[in-house]
């Protein structure tokens, strides 16, 4: 095993050798030094010039393609903005209680807002519990109201006699006093039918 190792050392020494490879001194270092300050400083100087504008030119050149995407973001930005505006003020006339700053604070609608959902879909979604208490209240105070005048219309039938159904009648529209035509667009108002 050691014989091999020595062949190995040979082997490398003689590949040096051949080859002519040395490392530099200090005395050629010096003739480099000489040699750009002497008679090939302008030759040098026009090379170092040269490579430092295409360096230059390629930094303008990435320095503005960096300019024109910060503006393209801040068009798109705008944009964003504004069409969001538009959704505010969409929602702001469906829900008049909607106040975009505390919507944006409260997290949810933040996050379906950045995923490109309409504000008025992800104030609804936000707020489908409320929404839906609110109408059913409406729903239900406007059965009440239909059903007190179903009550007071039927209050106002003549009695019927034994299992005949009353005998049917019409009024004359032309002979309602004012009062009486005040009543009936009051009803209609609220969505009755009258016939006469």
């Amino acid at each position: 095993m050691d014989k091999i190792f020595h062949l190995q050392l040979f082997a490398e020494d003689s590949a040096a050798e051949e080859a002519g490879v040395t490392a530099p001194d200090a005395g050629e270092r010096q003739d480099f030094e000489s040699l750009i300050r002497g008679p090939y400083k302008a030759d040098f100087e026009a090379r170092v010039q040269k490579i430092l504008e295409g360096r230059l030119r390629g930094l303008k050149r990435e320095n503005q393609t960096l300019r024109d995407a910060v503006d393209e973001r801040q068009r798109t930005a705008k944009a964003a903005f504004a069409a969001l505006e538009r959704g505010a003020d969409e929602v702001r006339a469906v829900y008049p209680a909607f106040d975009w700053q505390r919507e944006v604070e409260g997290g949810e609608f933040a996050r379906l807002i950045a995923a490109g959902v309409s504000p008025r879909t992800a104030y609804e979604v936000v707020h489908r519990e409320e929404i839906l208490r609110a109408a059913m209240a409406y729903a239900a105070h406007q059965t009440a109201q239909h059903t007190a005048r179903s009550a007071a219309a039927g209050a106002r039938r003549a009695a019927e006699n034994g299992r005949r159904s009353a005998a049917v009648s019409r009024s004359d529209p032309r002979h309602l006093t004012s009062g009486e035509l005040a009543d009936i667009r009051r009803r209609v108002m609220d969505g009755e039918k009258i016939r006469f």
